[in-house]
C-alpha cells in the first residue's frame, strides 16, 4: 500500500506560537490550506492550528497569539501506510497530521492527500457512490447567511456543505475557505481589534461555487477523478431530478479505508447536539458499545466505525425532540438508519436496535 511519505505535502507553511491569529487567517486564506503546523524557535513541532479551532469562538480578538488556541496533535511517520493515517484521523477527529522526524516537520498529510490516493485501493475505488455515501444530507439554502452555514458545518464536522435552491435541487457548494474570506475580508479592521462574525449577514449565494454531482450507480473511481480535477472536498449524490440524496465527504472515504485496516476497537463519532453534562455522553457511549458488541458476534459484521448525528428540535410548549441519523461501517457492509424520540437515550437505543436487525437480516440472506 502507498505510504504517507509518497503522498504528503513537503512544502509546509508554518508559524510560531507568538504569531497573531490575523497572520494565520491570512496565510490559510491566501494559500488555500486549512491547517498550519506551529513550531518553536528551533523548528520543533509544538502544535496545529486549523479553521475548526478558529471558528469555535463566537468572536476572536485578532491580536490574540496562536499559542492561546492551538492544539497538540498526534503525529505520524513517513513510512506509515495511508490506512494507518486514515485510522488515526478517524480516531482523533483530525483532518491533518504532521509528519515528523526527530520532532521536526518533514511534511503534512491531510485527508485530501489520502482521498486523492484512493484509486490505489481497489476495494474502495470499486464501490459505487450509493454504497459509500451518507444519506439524507445536511444542506443549506442559497439565502441562508454564512453564520448559519458555518453552524451546520460545525455540527457535522465538515468543511464543505451542499447548497440547494427553493425547489430543493442542488445549486452549489459552499466551502469554509470562502466563508472565511468573506467573514474576515477587511483585514484592516482585523488588525485594529475584535471582529464579530455575528454582525455579518452575507448569504451563501454570495460565496458558493459550482457543485460536484454524481449518480448513485457511478463508482468511486470516477468520483475520485472528478474530486481531484475540481479540487472538491464533497461530492453530492443526486437523483434524476437533481435532488440531493446523499453526500460523499472525505470522512466517508476515510471510513471505508479504515474498514480494511487492522484494529479491534470500534470508532464512534458523535456530532450535532452538545450536552453540558459529561454523564450524558458516558451513557450514550455505553448504549452504543453494548449494541456494537452484540453485532460483533456475527461473522464478518464487526463494527469498525459508527457515526451518529444528533439534531434537536424545539417544539412550542413541549420538550426538545431528537432526530438521530446513523451510519455504521462493518467489516463487510455499511448500514444507515434513523430514529426520533423526545428522549435522546431512547432514540440512540432505537437506532442501534435497528442496526442490529439490519445486520441479522443481512447475515440471513448473505
Amino acid at each position: 500500500m502507498v505510504s504517507v511519505g509518497e503522498i504528503m505535502t513537503t512544502k509546509v507553511i508554518t508559524l510560531t506560537a507568538d504569531d497573531f491569529i490575523s497572520t494565520a487567517i491570512a496565510k490559510m486564506s491566501d494559500n488555500k490550506v486549512h491547517h498550519i503546523p506551529i513550531v518553536d524557535e528551533k523548528g520543533g513541532y509544538i502544535g496545529m492550528l486549523d479553521y475548526n479551532l478558529l471558528f469555535k469562538r463566537e468572536s476572536i480578538p485578532v491580536t490574540t497569539k496562536i499559542k492561546t488556541i492551538m492544539e497538540r496533535t498526534p503525529s505520524i511517520a513517513s513510512d506509515a501506510s495511508i490506512a494507518e493515517a486514515a485510522r488515526l484521523m478517524v480516531d482523533s477527529g483530525l483532518k491533518a497530521l504532521p509528519v515528523l522526524e526527530k520532532n521536526k516537520i518533514k511534511g503534512i498529510v491531510t485527508s485530501t492527500d489520502i482521498v486523492h490516493s484512493v484509486n490505489s485501493i481497489p476495494e474502495v475505488a470499486n464501490l459505487t457512490a450509493s454504497e459509500i455515501m451518507s444519506g439524507e444530507p445536511i444542506t443549506v439554502t442559497e439565502n441562508d447567511d454564512l453564520v448559519e452555514a458555518l453552524r451546520k458545518m460545525r455540527s457535522i464536522d465538515e468543511t464543505s456543505i451542499p447548497v440547494v435552491d427553493k425547489d430543493g435541487k442542488i445549486s452549489g457548494l459552499v466551502n469554509i475557505n470562502d466563508i472565511s474570506k468573506e467573514l474576515w475580508r477587511e483585514r484592516g479592521k482585523m488588525r485594529q481589534g475584535e471582529y464579530y462574525r455575528n454582525k455579518v449577514r452575507s448569504t451563501v449565494k454570495d460565496v458558493m461555487v459550482s457543485p460536484l454531482v454524481i449518480n448513485g450507480d457511478q463508482n468511486m473511481s470516477t468520483c475520485m477523478e472528478e474530486m481531484i480535477d475540481s479540487d472538491a472536498r464533497v461530492c453530492t449524490v443526486v437523483d434524476e431530478n437533481m435532488i440531493p440524496e446523499g453526500v460523499i465527504s472525505q470522512s466517508d472515504i476515510l471510513a471505508e479505508i479504515v474498514k480494511g485496516s487492522p484494529g479491534k476497537t470500534v470508532l464512534v463519532n458523535l456530532s450535532g447536539a452538545k450536552f453540558e453534562d459529561p454523564e450524558v455522553y458516558d451513557k450514550l457511549y455505553s448504549i452504543i458499545e453494548k449494541s456494537a458488541k452484540s453485532i460483533a458476534k456475527l461473522k464478518r459484521m464487526r463494527p469498525m466505525l459508527i457515526s451518529i448525528h444528533i439534531e434537536e428540535y424545539n417544539q412550542t410548549g413541549k420538550e426538545v425532540k431528537y432526530s438521530i441519523r446513523g451510519k455504521m461501517v462493518t467489516e463487510s457492509k455499511t448500514f444507515f438508519s434513523r430514529s426520533w424520540d423526545w428522549n435522546v437515550f431512547r432514540a440512540i437505543k432505537e437506532l442501534m436496535g435497528q442496526f442490529e436487525k439490519m445486520v441479522e437480516k443481512n447475515k440471513t440472506y448473505r
